[in-house]
């Protein structure tokens, strides 16, 4: 089967990837898509709360880090991310399959967090309420159906292989 290979090379793929690909292209490619996945909360203000505020996202098994804030920009609320270190409120930190998990909705941030697979680090406060907002919302909803249909299907792959080889 495709999917269980496709799992075990993801971390070294998506590694080599970030490696070669230009800082800027990855920040606007994140950018593009959080803007449109999110678009519904954004025009709402639901993110008005990281006006001004930097949350990093450090995924520890692909020595990746970005940031995430949203620009000031009144008439157009956007998510900018950046690759570059910021002076952030709040750190996230975890290895890539479980923020899979998590952004998949296959388990909960607070299961994570509870795991010490999920870590907040700083204004936990923010933390939450960043945490609490992505709860709310369904990527099955906003992913082209191909998209969703993968993303599950590797998230699958993530949870049987945890189960197999007894790691939660």
């Amino acid at each position: 089967m495709v999917i269980p290979k496709v799992v075990e090379q993801l971390p070294a793929v998506t590694k080599a990837c970030l490696r070669y690909t230009p800082d800027a292209l990855i920040a606007a490619s994140m950018s593009a898509a959080m803007n449109q996945i999110l678009r519904h909360e954004l025009r709402r203000g639901e993110f008005a709360f990281l006006q001004h505020r930097w949350v990093r996202v450090q995924v520890t098994d692909l020595d990746f880090s970005f940031y995430v804030s949203v620009a000031a920009d009144e008439a157009r609320p956007r998510l900018q991310v950046s690759v570059r270190e910021q002076a952030a409120d709040v750190t996230m930190r975890g290895e890539m399959p479980s923020l899979l998990l998590m952004i998949s909705n296959k388990v909960d941030p607070d299961t994570l967090f509870f795991r010490r697979k999920l870590l907040i680090a700083g204004d936990t406060e923010l933390g939450l309420q960043i945490k609490n907002l992505l709860d709310t919302i369904e990527l099955k909803e906003r992913l082209p159906g191909f998209l969703y249909r993968l993303s599950d299907q590797v998230a699958e792959q993530i949870l049987t292989q945890q189960s197999l080889t007894g790691v939660n």
